[in-house]
Formats: C-alpha cells, sequence, structure tokens
C-alpha cells in the first residue's frame, strides 16, 4: 500500500470518526433540550389534570442561596445558606472555588378539599407570584397526593419556554441519530405536499365528473320500451323484400 492510499485512509477514518463525534454531540444536545421541554410540558399537563384546583394566598417572598464547594478528598457538597452568608462564605474562600447560585421562592397558604391549609414553598418566577404584593391571591394546582407540590395554572406564558426547548431538541435529535438537513424540510413539508396532492386529485375527479355528465347529456334519448330499433347506415338502399316460403 503506498503513501498516497495510507494518506485516502487515514483521512476517511478521520472525517469518520469526527462524525460520530458530531453525531454523538447532536444527540446529547438533542436529548437534554428535548428531554427538558417533553418532561416539563408533560409534568405539568398531568399536574393539571389529576390535581386540585384552590386559592393560594402569597405569604412572603423569600431569597434562597445555595453553595457548591468541594474540599480535597471529599466529594462535591451543597449547602443552603442565608444570601449574606454565602457571599461571605464565597469572598473568603474564592469565587473560583465556590459557586454561588440564588432562588425566588414565593411562601403561600392555601385550603386544602378536607379542610386543611397547606403552606408551601414554590419558585416564584415559575409561580407567576414574583411581581405580585404580599396578602395576593392567585389560582393554583395541587397533588392530591402531595399538597406541597402546588403549581400555577397552565398558560401560553408557562409551557411557551417548553414548547420552545421541545422544537430546539428535535433537530438536534434528529441530525444525532444520521438525518440529513434535506430528509428534515422533506419530514416537515411531507404533510404539505400531500394536502396539494389530495386538493388536485379532487380537482380532476371534479372535472372528469363534469365532462361526463356533459357527454352523457349530448347523447339520443332512448327509443320506448317495446320499439325495435335498427342501425341505419347513411346512404345505404332499403333492404330488398322476398317472397313467402311454400306461399
Amino acid at each position: 500500500m503506498g503513501w498516497a492510499e495510507l494518506w485516502a485512509k487515514g483521512k476517511e477514518n478521520h472525517a469518520r470518526s469526527w462524525s460520530v463525534i458530531a453525531r454523538t454531540r447532536n444527540f446529547v444536545i438533542g436529548a437534554v433540550l428535548a428531554g427538558a421541554g417533553g418532561f416539563g410540558l408533560y409534568s405539568d399537563t398531568m399536574h393539571q389534570l389529576h390535581g386540585r384546583p384552590a386559592t393560594a394566598t402569597l405569604m412572603a417572598h423569600i431569597e434562597e442561596c445555595t453553595v457548591e464547594y468541594q474540599r480535597i478528598g471529599e466529594q462535591e457538597r451543597k449547602e443552603k445558606l442565608p444570601c449574606e452568608l454565602a457571599e461571605e462564605f464565597q469572598k473568603r474562600v474564592g469565587s473560583n472555588k465556590v459557586k454561588l447560585s440564588r432562588d425566588l421562592i414565593a411562601r403561600v397558604r392555601f385550603p386544602l378539599q378536607d379542610g386543611r391549609v397547606q403552606e408551601a414553598s414554590v419558585d416564584d418566577i415559575k409561580l407567576g407570584s414574583i411581581k405580585l404584593a404580599i396578602g395576593a391571591t392567585l389560582p393554583v394546582f395541587y397533588a392530591p397526593n402531595d399538597p406541597a407540590d402546588v403549581r400555577a395554572v397552565m398558560s401560553w406564558d408557562r409551557i411557551k419556554v417548553q414548547l420552545i426547548l421541545l422544537a430546539l431538541g428535535l433537530p438536534f435529535l434528529w441530525f444525532g441519530c444520521g438525518g440529513s438537513l434535506a430528509g428534515l424540510f422533506g419530514w416537515a413539508f411531507r404533510g404539505r405536499r400531500e394536502e396539494t396532492a389530495f386538493a388536485n386529485s379532487e380537482h380532476l375527479i371534479s372535472a372528469a365528473t363534469q365532462a361526463y355528465e356533459r357527454s352523457d347529456s349530448n347523447k339520443v334519448p332512448a327509443a320506448p320500451t317495446g320499439v325495435s330499433t335498427y342501425p341505419r347506415t347513411t346512404g345505404s338502399a332499403p333492404r330488398a323484400s322476398f317472397g313467402l316460403r311454400n306461399r
């Protein structure tokens, strides 16, 4: 095997390996995006279908901070601290060693169907209560087997993020599974082509039916029952009559 063949073979293997890497990366990205959007949409839909409606009262807006760090020889830790202590801890240890995240929490209270009163801490942004004043009320749904799992009523503003994630993830999954860009557009517009073909076929059938009806109306009316008709050739002489036999 010559150098040219070895170079071509190596180039082919390199392109194949990069293709596998790209497909794997696309599949992982698509799985994360589509999984987040699809699972969130499914979970919220099931929660609305099986949940119980209630009217919640906003008791407080709370800011919670979580620090993530890892000591030498130990596993990574996550601790929730008051934001002032969390910020001081991050400054003392170093921002490159301690990751700080903030969560906006809404403390709500709502009545259950059996008359009990339930309190729960919910994500302020997901609940849609971040702009509400303390003491305001809002409609919610809670899970009967877990009243602390309370969520806002489904709306377009709530599900549009999940739909966007799902729409972004599906093309990545398509490419990750070996699909092509032409195949993706062909799948997307296949339904439109089928509708156009169906409309054209209906138009052709209608035109053929109208043509048949017009041709049928120009036919010679049928003779009355009991009257015999014989085809007559234009310009031919009448048939000669012969005498009766044995007369």
